[in-house]
């Protein structure tokens, strides 16, 4: 927006409606965004997430930016932001812009503006904190190329306005039941397993522990769970194997099992969109399986040979008596989900079994000779 423009900031109630129907998912957060972004003079609005104690923890979605300005700051710029430090130790909820941080004549000095700021036409910065959780604060912030004090000081004065709605659809994401298993096993074919089921939400909070799995903690389980909810893997090369997952840049395989205390622990990072991995955070779901249960070797060849398995099919029985999901397997095996739900489809019906539980639980008690095998 140029400088003669006229300027027609949106009211509160039209961010406030957008909020609530992006929640709904009757509109999207971009165009929220882009909403907010329209507010300022050549605003350009970035929602984001950023571990302090890790530079590389930088997840954000935004509007009106070109790609190469966002992956020039991911990379170096975000280490130099002067305003950060202030933005995750303020007050959640509170609206402020630059000026209030770091007077225009200090912030003249920095490497940040000169390299950053003033080549992409950036004068100020109006944000928000809305959520802190860990040492990951989710925050709002509208860069403008006008240097207004009295404009930016009403648009920092909106975004407190606004921001207990922001904290609220923060708060239903992170705390949504149905945001905890992204896989497509239920825990109670677990719980029919003998096999327990534990959900950690970011930094090792326990979001949900299923019958099975509370009861194998209790009776000695390798891990702990502190009075604050923090879940703990006794052994430290598991506990370096969870943490790496619950980082929100992690990139390495989906699933990891280790045997630990006598028990296979299967750890599985629930895929999420950008949005989701924003709000919420990383979730990891452990499976427990006890000595005896689960966890004991299968000879899938043999049981492949008795039912008369194709290759696709055995590679489907395998991903599954590890724990995955069949969007995981298809991936895994670079095809599509429906050919590995055919697939299973046709071991359900080569087996005789109604689906993943009863498959599972053949597999884990197979006899030398089946009984309905018909090859």
């Amino acid at each position: 927006m140029d400088e003669g423009r006229s300027y027609h900031p949106q009211a509160d109630a039209e961010f406030i409606d957008l909020i609530y129907a992006a929640l709904l998912g009757e509109t999207s957060w971009q165009t929220f965004l882009d909403r907010l972004s329209a507010n300022a003079p050549d605003g350009r609005t970035v929602m984001f997430s950023h571990n302090m104690s890790q530079a590389d923890e930088y997840l954000a979605m935004a509007s009106r930016f070109e790609g190469p300005e966002l992956a020039a700051y991911a990379a170096h710029y975000v280490n130099l932001n002067p305003w950060l430090d202030h933005c995750a130790a303020r007050k959640v909820g509170l609206g402020i812009h630059s000026d209030e941080i770091i007077s225009h004549t200090q912030m003249l000095q920095t490497e940040f503006y000169n390299d950053f700021l003033a080549p992409n036409r950036i004068a100020r910065s109006i944000g928000v904190t809305i959520d802190k959780f860990g040492e990951c604060p989710l925050i709002i912030s509208t860069v403008t190329s006008r240097p207004d004090p009295e404009m930016n000081a009403r648009f920092s004065e909106q975004l407190t306005r606004i921001a207990p709605h922001l904290q609220r659809a923060a708060r239903f994401y992170r705390n949504s039941p149905s945001r905890w298993s992204g896989f497509d096993l239920g825990v109670s074919l677990f719980d029919s397993l003998d096999v327990g089921v534990v959900v950690l939400g970011e930094s090792g909070v326990v979001r949900m522990i299923s019958r099975t799995g509370q009861q194998l903690i209790e009776n000695g389980a390798p891990m702990t769970v502190s009075p604050l909810g923090k879940l703990r893997l006794r052994e430290e090369d598991a506990q370096s194997v969870l943490q790496q997952m619950l980082r929100r840049s992690y990139e390495g395989p989906k699933t990891a099992s280790l045997f630990s205390g006598g028990m296979r622990l299967t750890l599985i990072s629930v895929e999420k969109d950008r949005l989701s991995l924003l709000f919420e955070g990383p979730t990891v779901a452990i499976l427990i399986q006890p000595p005896g249960g689960m966890g004991n070797a299968v000879d899938l060849d043999q049981f492949a040979g008795a039912y008369a398995l194709t290759k696709g099919e055995r590679r489907a029985v395998s991903g599954i008596v590890e724990g995955k999901s069949v969007t995981e397997i298809a991936e895994e095996a670079g095809l599509s989900r429906e050919t590995i739900r055919t697939q299973l489809k046709s071991v359900y019906a080569k087996t005789a079994t109604g689906g993943q539980a009863d498959l599972l639980r053949l597999v884990h008690g197979f006899p030398s000779r089946p009984q309905n095998n018909r090859h």
